[in-house]
């Protein structure tokens, strides 16, 4: 197979892609290490300053002549200080005739002897760092030199900075850390980038933006390639054009011209696909092929070709003919001996009466005259009428989709089917997991009296039995994995396998943030992208470096991407948007019980099990320790309501859901009886636009009546299973009830009749 050689444009864009490739790195760099030593620098002022204020501080100490009790006093003294200092700093006392008085080690006479020969008269310090320092390790020492005029001693510290080197290197580390996953996003996407870049710019290079055929050197490239394969022959080449193409631009205008090319590309690329291959547009309105066909079986193909261009309306009320020449290769296969034959034949097709296919034959003779048809002219152009304004029906250009147009199809064809696909692997975990929780409470709830136990152990309901926390412990377990599966799935979806392990991940961070499910789909969404990004560079690497990705490259780059966006996305957001909520719920709390009862009951609809849905429960669980138990009514019956209201939708407005759903109705009643709201989950990703409103509706309604009829539990749990516990236990229910029912009867009048998948 013969290479393609590159043209000088795409080694010019390869020069760009390199400088700003360097530029980059160089930019990257070069902050980096400005940071750093910038960092460095400060440390070694801040050590510069704590070892003056601690010579100073111990020469306070140093005022008597006396040197045996100078020396009892330096031992305690300064072994204090040495043992706080984690043995980071040496200190020497001399007295006025050089004698060492007190020793931590040995004595650095050279220091010492600098030092002294530096200090001008009247001085009493020197400081001064001692060794190598460069601009990635301090590798140095701090030597301190203070005379003290009172006693006549001298004090001398010589700092090894231990600590700061420690530090230094962590800093040091953390920037490389940084720098590496910064550069490496940033190789990521400029080559992405710039890859997409230069196929859009290969493919203006190499395609007619009105046909969407090859232009001609692009033609001539793809036919080297492929008559460099043996297995290709034997093979026809053909030309063809519009007939009386110049009289269609003169007659109704050069717009009209162009949708007779467009429905000839159009038919051109019908006839490519079916019998291969590759075609391209010669000039003007000529146009070539290459079919992998022998001559009989090309002739076949080109009048059906002839058949379908007449047939075809390029306008409304016209229609254009074409005429065709081919030729089938031998043992000479050269472009320019093949055009030359099936140009003759073309011009026996026009010389024939054209609308027609015509096959190379050795005893054409080719007379480069005009052509001579034998159909009159009058005919010729009756063939190509037009009858008022004329529009295309379809064409073969494909104009560029604007940034809003590809983020639509993107939602559509890609975002909302990997939720779909996340759901279908999340609903046995959401399934199994609630139940089982519902059976702990349950067996709980038949085992003890609730109501002779104190807040504390209410609120180990589903845990007070053995029998219950085993239900409890397995059903928790597998629950929690509902978030990194459903984040798995959705990764995978998006970008395949290789996102797979990053999603799940990212699902399993989100756990910590109280997030649930939005920070889920955000983790997934992330992996799925950073994956697909990460994916489609190593493509392009050599075949080692992509055997070696998926053990290497995905787990190392994409987990700490993941970690990234965990940490710095949706952590902070969920704290932002618990903040703000939770500031809402304080003011409905201090407005009176009826805005409480409103506000906490919606929230725990309003994204079923989310970071609104964490906030409200959280909210009414630390209210318990102040006596708030109407809060935790309010809010469990709005966390019970959206699963119940759904089961009960499905039983009265069966024929709007699918087969699998209705096989939910069970489960999705019990989780809701249990408390457990992600029981509705697998409804809201389906058909979040109609589930979300009449579920937070319904939510709203049973809060507010909650409030309104004084119901209060001190249980942060267990659903229907506490109503022992409960203040007035049947208006409760009365209020689940009702709150159930709006949300049943609203989403069935909302949601439209279910389509057979």
């Amino acid at each position: 197979m013969i290479r393609k050689k590159r043209t000088v444009s795409e080694r010019r864009l390869d020069l760009q892609v390199y400088a700003i490739f360097f530029i980059t790195i160089t930019v990257l760099m070069g902050s980096a290490l400005f940071f750093f030593y910038l960092h460095t620098d400060a440390m070694m002022r801040t050590t510069e300053s704590e070892t003056t204020l601690s010579s100073a501080f111990l020469a306070s100490d140093i005022s008597s002549a006396d040197v045996t009790t100078l020396e009892g006093m330096l031992s305690e003294r300064f072994s204090q200080v040495l043992d706080e200092t984690g043995k980071d700093i040496d200190i020497w006392v001399t007295d006025e005739a050089g004698n060492t008085v007190f020793a931590s080690g040995e004595l650095p006479r050279a220091e010492v002897d600098t030092a002294l020969a530096s200090m001008e008269e009247g001085t009493d310090l020197y400081l001064a760092w001692t060794g190598r320092r460069n601009l990635f390790q301090l590798n140095q020492e701090l030597f301190l030199l203070r005379r003290l005029p009172d006693s006549g001693h001298s004090i001398m510290m010589l700092n090894h900075c231990g600590t700061a080197h420690a530090t230094q290197r962590q800093q040091f580390a953390l920037f490389a850390g940084i720098e590496i996953v910064l550069m490496s996003m940033m190789l990521v996407l400029l080559t992405n980038t710039i890859s997409a870049y230069r196929r859009q710019l290969i493919r203006l290079a190499t395609t007619d933006e009105l046909t969407g055929l090859s232009n001609r050197k692009s033609f001539q490239q793809d036919y080297a390639k492929f008559v460099s394969e043996e297995s290709v022959r034997p093979f026809s080449l053909f030309l063809a054009d519009i007939d009386f193409f110049k009289h269609v631009n003169d007659t109704y205008g050069h717009a009209i011209g162009d949708k007779a090319l467009q429905t000839m590309g159009e038919k051109l690329l019908e006839m490519r696909e079916r019998c291969g291959g590759f075609v391209g547009r010669w000039g003007g309105d000529e146009f070539i092929g290459v079919l992998p066909l022998g001559s009989k079986k090309a002739y076949e193909a080109l009048s059906e070709l002839c058949k379908a261009v007449r047939e075809a309306k390029c306008a409304e009320g016209a229609n254009i003919t074409i005429s065709v020449g081919l030729a089938e290769s031998d043992d000479e296969v050269s472009l320019a001996r093949l055009t030359e034959k099936a140009d003759q034949a073309l011009y026996i097709s026009k010389e024939s009466g054209r609308n027609r296919a015509t096959a190379y034959d050795p005893s054409m003779v080719y007379e480069s005259a005009d052509v001579k048809s034998g159909q009159s002219g009058d005919e010729a152009r009756a063939a190509f009428t037009s009858k008022g304004e004329t529009v295309l029906e379809k064409t073969v250009s494909i104009p560029d989709l604007t940034i809003g147009e590809r983020m639509r199809i993107f939602i559509r064809e890609k975002l909302f089917v990997s939720i779909l696909h996340g759901v279908k692997w999340m609903a046995p975990f959401v399934a199994g997991g609630g139940l089982l929780i519902g059976l702990a409470f349950l067996f709980d709830a038949v085992s003890v009296n609730l109501a002779e136990l104190t807040v504390a152990e209410r609120a180990n309901l589903g845990s007070i039995t053995p029998q219950a926390a085993i239900f409890k412990t397995i059903g928790s377990a597998t629950f929690n994995f509902m978030l990194p599966v459903f984040a798995g799935f959705m990764a995978y979806s998006l970008a395949g396998e290789q996102a797979f392990m990053a999603g799940f991940v990212g699902g399993y961070m989100t756990i910590g943030s109280q997030s649930g499910f939005i920070g889920a789909m955000i983790a997934g969404l992330c992996a799925g992208l950073l994956a697909g990004q990460t994916k489609q560079f190593t493509s392009r690497m050599p075949k080692l470096f992509q055997k070696a990705a998926p053990i290497l490259i995905y787990p190392i780059f994409n987990l700490l991407l993941m970690y990234a966006v965990s940490n710095f996305l949706i952590t902070p957001v969920s704290a932002a948007v618990g903040t703000f909520f939770k500031m809402l719920l304080d003011k409905a709390l201090a407005a009176g019980d009826l805005y409480i009862g409103i506000l906490s009951g919606s929230m725990m609809a309003m994204d079923m099990g989310g970071i609104i849905n964490k906030v409200a429960y959280n909210y009414a669980v630390a209210g318990l320790a102040d006596g708030q138990t109407r809060v935790m009514a309010s809010v469990m019956v709005g966390g019970m309501v959206p699963p119940i209201g759904i089961a009960l939708s499905i039983l009265m407005f069966g024929r709007k859901y699918h087969a699998e759903e209705r096989e939910r109705f069970a489960g999705t009643l019990f989780m809701g009886l249990s408390f457990i709201t992600e029981g509705a989950l697998p409804f809201v990703f389906t058909d979040f636009i109609r589930v979300i409103p009449a579920c937070t509706l319904g939510s709203a309604i049973a809060g507010m009546l909650s409030e309104v009829f004084g119901c209060a539990l001190p249980a942060p749990h267990g659903g229907i299973f506490v109503l022992p516990v409960m203040e007035h236990p049947l208006l409760y229910l009365l209020a689940i009830t009702v709150g159930a029912s709006v949300t049943a009867f609203t989403l069935g009048m909302l949601k439209r009749p279910a389509r057979t998948r």
